[in-house]
């Protein structure tokens, strides 16, 4: 495969030092931090997760407090986190499944539907007896899934819509780990002790393709957003081979690369939009280099000190440096060069043991150790 480095430069918004932010909010909450993992941006809000399980909902442009809710209340369900448990859509409105114990003392699955201020828009009880799995994720069609797993390779799923309209119900001989991810649902059923079938259906739960996995095929990382099937292996010596394979399993690329750190988990972006970042597969390596491959598998490699990285639907992806932030945008084709678009200068907050998450389109939020958000907007002059 061929392969570019990128170690040039070209013309940036540099930052000398942290610009003045939009606005800085406090948790009381103790210590908290921000991640891909416990936020979510919509086109109007930021909502947060506590580590003591509050969800702070924000007018992401002034700052203003929408709502804070304890969204594990009278659950015996602990979690801090979005994706699996709590989804939220183009709307701002969050739909949390959790599990609760009734009078009788019989657990039950519970799906609560929140608006951005806060209120309880609806809530439904499901009486299945859940083995280990359970889960909620949005289709592409804006309606709500709602995953069960019953026994081994049985789950029991509902559909509804964004109201609370019940809109049916499927059970599955098959094993469903993530919902929707990336435009479809994936099932999964072993077919041997070396060996895996996954199948994959569209919002309306009609079959599109299966894939059979075969052990020696290394880990099977799964469907990504550029519609290709994604795979790694683990060769020793820290290197690790990562690929791309058509729905029909045709190999579309290869590449080996060693000494990697940190890569793209296929997931979808945590800002909600319609599209997500597709323009590559990407990672960074123990050096702190920064990589992407493209579609068609021609890799480009940054010379930076990242620590970690995150994407956005714009193609933009922010590099968190030692003492710098950079932002690149990427292209689907290597033929194409990341352009540097804004570098920042975070040497102020060396000792405050910040956390980073990025919007896109310039806008990066970040947290100390003081427990304050402050949201900044890179495209304003230095």
């Amino acid at each position: 495969m061929l392969s570019s480095a990128f170690t040039g430069t070209v013309s940036a918004n540099n930052f000398q030092s942290l610009p003045k932010p939009d606005w800085t909010f406090s948790i009381p909450d103790g210590h908290e931090y921000l991640s891909d993992s416990n936020v979510r941006i919509t086109n109007q809000t930021l909502n947060f997760m506590s580590m003591d399980n509050q969800m702070y909902i924000f007018d992401k442009k002034t700052g203003k407090q929408l709502s804070k809710t304890d969204y594990t209340a009278g659950s015996n369900l602990i979690f801090s986190f979005f994706g699996t448990y709590a989804q939220v859509a183009q709307n701002g409105n969050v739909y949390i499944l959790t599990s609760i114990k009734n009078s009788s003392g019989v657990i039950k699955q519970r799906l609560t539907a929140y608006n951005p201020n806060g209120k309880v828009l609806w809530m439904k009880y499901f009486d299945e007896k859940v083995r280990s799995i359970s889960g909620v994720s949005i289709m592409p069609d804006g309606n709500l899934f709602v995953y069960l797993e019953t026994a081994s390779e049985r789950v029991t799923s509902y559909r509804y819509s964004p109201e609370g309209k019940f809109l049916g119900k499927n059970n599955w001989n098959a094993s469903i780990l993530y919902g929707f991810v990336n435009g479809l649902l994936e099932t999964i059923n072993s077919t041997s002790k070396t060996s895996s079938r996954m199948t994959y259906f569209d919002f309306k739960m009609k079959q599109q393709f299966q894939y059979h996995f075969d052990f020696k095929e290394g880990i099977f990382s799964g469907f990504g957003p550029d519609g290709l099937l994604h795979f790694q292996k683990n060769h020793g010596n820290n290197v690790i081979s990562f690929s791309a394979k058509t729905t029909k399993g045709k190999e579309v690329w290869t590449k080996k690369i060693s000494n990697v750190s940190y890569y793209d988990d296929m997931e979808t972006s945590m800002t909600v939009k319609r599209n997500v970042f597709s323009n590559g597969f990407t990672g960074i390596q123990s050096n702190g280099n920064f990589f992407i491959i493209d579609p068609k598998g021609i890799m480009q490699t940054v010379t930076a000190s990242a620590k970690m990285y995150q994407t956005a639907p714009d193609g933009t992806v922010m590099l968190v440096e030692n003492s710098k932030i950079s932002i690149y945008q990427t292209s689907a084709s290597a033929k194409t060069k990341l352009k540097l678009l804004h570098t920042v200068n975070t040497s102020e907050l060396k000792e405050s043991d910040p956390t980073f998450v990025y919007e896109g389109e310039g806008i990066i939020y970040v947290m100390t150790d003081n427990v304050q958000i402050n949201r900044f907007d890179l495209n304003k002059q230095p």
